[in-house]
């Protein structure tokens, strides 16, 4: 194929909507623990969405150059579609996957392959160019797209729930699109750990619930919000029902002991989570829950005993460590880590751990607001290095981003200028 056909192909590739054109960089992920969180959900969640996660998956093979094992999540992508579809749209959902089999194709200098794919997206366009046929397709594509951005990295959070506004903006009613929203709206407030509009995912989750009445996850997470709210008896009546109908979901148990664990029910939640532990064994998010659980038990007044808080710190490290192995681009992990050694007096460590993250490319403003704070506390309270603490404390309100830790390092250095 000559240059100037195959420049025409590959201006017709950028105008599809698929993750090749979603601007998904692998530098922002571990992309090997992208691909377990994946190979899990594969696993344990239904059928219906499994399509989606091939597609992601071969998104993720092409970053690591392996293309062969890129088409073969494409074809099982393909076989779900011909297994799970019921309705006379099937097509729309072969969108996006016929679109990464072009680029593929293209990627493995298979032009012509590339060409035909090109031709079949183009033809399920046509077909659904006009309204309101136009609308089943770009409700699908929205889909896809805002539940592969919840997918890869926190950094895509905020352009997930945009993708679902966009959608039911068509559909408001779509109990699938309903529930992608809430669940990106719920992750973007636990993840910046910002005051902002803490609670507006609760009224979303309600409503997401009441549309998915059979969504135990959409459950858990609505009962994680009214905990949130200091409405225990509601969270609890919750987190009941949920556990009756799917006991052995991991990511039910996972939010279940989340529950447990900011309830102060610290043994309770590391019991569920080694239990999930059990069902999804190389799980970052689990490794990192029971890091913060063993975290908690340090010097607390029942640990005292020197061998009970050795062992607390023990764990900590071991867990914190496991999740930061696991999933190296986690600056939620890497912060943690920072802290337990912290916790444990572990000056070099903490040391080394505190610059390194520093550095992560991915960090949010909050997330370094966090680190510097805590940072301040340690040399503070444990160096006894006042103005050590000071001038993080200070770097934390430089930080333009309103958070519970800009607000609380104002307090610190509002109370060291006292004379």
């Amino acid at each position: 194929m000559s240059d100037k056909l195959k420049n025409s192909l590959m201006d017709r590739l950028l105008k599809f909507q698929c993750h090749f054109t979603w601007n998904l960089l692998g530098e922002d992920v571990d992309i090997d623990n992208v691909e377990e969180r994946l190979n899990d959900q594969i696993e344990f969640l239904p059928d219906a969405l499994k399509h989606r996660m091939y597609n992601l998956l071969a998104y993720l093979k092409h970053l690591k150059g392996d293309h062969e094992e890129a088409m073969i999540q494409l074809q099982k992508s393909e076989a779900q579609i011909q297994e799970s579809s019921i309705s006379e749209d099937t097509d729309v959902r072969r969108t996006v996957m016929y679109a990464n089999f072009a680029w593929v194709f293209y990627h493995q200098n298979q032009f012509n392959k590339s060409f035909t794919y090109a031709e079949k997206v183009e033809t399920i366009i046509k077909q659904y160019e006009s309204p309101p046929k136009e609308n089943t397709l770009l409700l699908d594509i929205y889909g896809e797209q805002g539940w592969t951005y919840l997918s890869f990295t926190g950094k895509y959070y905020q352009w997930a729930a945009e993708c679902f506004e966009k959608a039911l903006e068509l559909d408001p009613d779509d109990p699938e699109l309903n529930s992608g929203h809430a669940m990106a709206v719920y992750r973007m407030e636990g993840f910046r750990h910002s005051s902002y509009s803490e609670n507006k995912s609760f009224p979303l989750l309600e409503r997401a619930s009441r549309l998915n009445p059979r969504d135990t996850v959409l459950k858990v997470l609505l009962a994680l919000k009214y905990l949130d709210m200091k409405n225990y008896n509601q969270g609890t009546m919750l987190i009941e029902q949920a556990l009756q109908e799917q006991p052995e979901s991991p990511y039910v148990l996972r939010y279940v002991a989340t529950f447990y664990r900011k309830n102060r029910q610290v043994d309770q939640a590391i019991a569920m989570f080694k239990k999930v532990l059990f069902l999804t064994p190389t799980s970052c998010p689990v490794y990192y829950q029971l890091a913060k659980c063993y975290r908690s038990l340090i010097r607390m007044p029942t640990y005292y005993n020197k061998q009970q808080n050795a062992e607390a710190i023990a764990n900590a490290i071991f867990y914190s460590e496991k999740a930061v192995e696991l999933n190296k681009s986690s600056v939620g992990a890497h912060i943690l880590l920072a802290r337990v050694y912290m916790k444990a007096n572990e000056h070099q460590k903490a040391k080394e751990e505190f610059d390194k993250t520093l550095t992560m490319k991915n960090m949010w403003p909050e997330q370094k607001q966090e680190l510097h704070f805590y940072w301040a506390k340690y040399l503070m309270y444990s160096r006894k290095s006042e103005s050590e603490a000071v001038r993080h404390f200070k770097e934390v309100i430089k930080i333009q981003s309103p958070s519970w830790f800009s607000e609380n390092a104002i307090k610190e250095l509002q109370s060291l200028a006292k004379p």
